[in-house]
């Protein structure tokens, strides 16, 4: 994640209850209905006990309808974005997931640190083959927005609407008057006559908030709301912009105190928590133009109207129990890695995956890991199996103390990151523009056990 925020998302329209067409306040009958959206649907916990979560995963094929377009695609139980999860902290969670599609799949829990047998990549636990089933199993240690997708023939199973949420919820935050869960994506225009998800510095041209495009949400006057920004997209970025942008909670949970940034950039994987105080008049929710090849040009496009249906005053800021502590000291790194390479061929320390160096990391010490960018694209980096405390950006610690575990590189930054990896395995160090991933920008890292 960069100090402005990045968000793009890989979703697809789906019809459920909580979508509606209706007309929105103070307007005639005769006027355009407009698309209300919400919260993608919840899953249903299995287990009635307090400390266990059980939830069921279907991988299926499904027909997206999209506007005007439909797009043959996957989804989670019927729907895209999936099941949204949610638990609290010190929950055992149980995923059951079946494989109905015709192509090994997987389930990686972005941003989660979970013991290597259960982090989805082929070589942690092999793929899960069609018609079978896997059960991932592990125990929450952390509050946040996370997010689940495949992790095998990933540009193309999450591009085609494989993923969904997962929300651990801290029981010292406070209760929200309305909790938004907005998953934002970039699918490929169906009226391109040369799609190419791996394409440089362009979107894929038809973006989607919760699977609808052009959508509105409708909030009432006085809420206080938490909305819970994602990007899926494969590679599209958004710079976020609005009169609501009050920033709470980044990748690994709350901020040490609420941000009011001009922008907040999302690359692909990455996540914000923004707090809404909704009073008399809506607004919109404004993209600037942004891409892996950095800023555009042209007016910013409205990506979300918000609309208010009882307008009044204001309501105030919840009282969040932000991050404590002050920015840990940049120290010299333990391993570096470099990226580089052009559309088709990416490398890290120029080595290009499955041909790579296995770096090593003891268990439980804290390491430096400096990651360099010397290529002319932009890159969002993402850790398996561990967070990272951001030390240093081109050799200037962070505004505030930031925990991650996606940060966009601009072309020819330098970020040093703070580790403890807490769990033994071969976890993968990546580019999460996914068709950069597949193009060998990806490498792995081995967690030592304790000896």
């Amino acid at each position: 994640m960069t100090l402005l925020l990045l968000l793009a998302c890989t979703g697809t329209p789906v019809e459920t209850d909580d979508t509606q067409d209706t007309v929105p306040p103070d307007t005639d009958d005769s006027a355009v209905p407009i698309s209300y959206v919400d919260s993608p649907a919840e899953a249903i916990d299995l287990d009635p006990a307090d400390d266990i979560v059980h939830f069921e995963l279907t991988a299926a094929r499904m027909t997206h309808t999209i506007g005007d377009y439909v797009i043959d695609g996957y989804a989670y139980n019927g729907q895209t974005p999936g099941p949204t999860l949610r638990a609290k902290i010190g929950d055992r969670v149980i995923v059951d997931f079946s494989n109905e599609l015709d192509a090994v799949s997987t389930i990686h829990w972005h941003g989660l640190t979970v013991p290597y047998e259960m982090d989805g990549v082929l070589w942690s636990q092999g793929g899960v083959d069609p018609g079978t089933s896997f059960r991932y199993e592990f125990t929450l240690t952390q509050a946040g927005s996370f997010w689940y997708h495949p992790h095998v023939d990933t540009a193309h199973q999450v591009d085609h609407g494989l993923y969904g949420v997962l929300i651990v919820e801290d029981p010292a935050d406070p209760t929200p008057d309305r909790e938004l869960v907005l998953v934002f994506d970039d699918w490929n225009d169906p009226e391109d006559e040369e799609p190419d998800e791996h394409d440089h510095g362009r979107d894929e041209g038809l973006w989607t908030v919760n699977g609808m495009p052009d959508p509105a949400v409708q909030l009432t006057g006085g809420q206080r709301v938490r909305a819970r920004l994602f990007n899926t997209s494969n590679h599209g970025y958004l710079d976020l912009g609005g009169s609501q942008l009050r920033w709470i909670a980044g990748d690994q949970g709350l901020l040490p105190s609420a941000q009011s940034p001009q922008t907040i950039r999302l690359g692909p994987g990455d996540r914000a928590d923004v707090e809404w105080l909704p009073g008399d008049a809506g607004w919109d929710v404004l993209d600037h133009s942004y891409s892996n090849a950095g800023p555009g040009f042209g007016e910013p496009e409205v990506r979300l109207r918000v609309d208010i249906a009882e307008p009044t005053t204001a309501g105030t800021a919840l009282d969040w129990p932000f991050l404590s502590g002050a920015i840990t000291p940049d120290s010299p790194p333990t391993l570096t890695y470099v990226f580089t390479g052009e559309a088709g061929d990416w490398f890290i320390n120029g080595e290009r995956f499955p041909n790579v160096t296995v770096e090593s990391l003891p268990i439980q010490q804290d390491s430096v890991i400096e990651v360099r960018n010397l290529s002319g694209s932009e890159h969002p980096f993402h850790l398996h199996g561990m967070h990272f405390e951001v030390l240093s950006i081109n050799g200037t610690p962070p505004p505030f103390r930031t925990i991650e575990d996606t940060w966009n590189l601009a072309v020819y930054d330098r970020i040093r990151v703070s580790v403890r990896p807490q769990n033994p395995g071969f976890w993968m160090a990546h580019c999460h523009i996914l068709g950069h991933a597949e193009e060998g920008m990806m490498t792995v890292i081995e967690v030592q056990p304790a000896r």
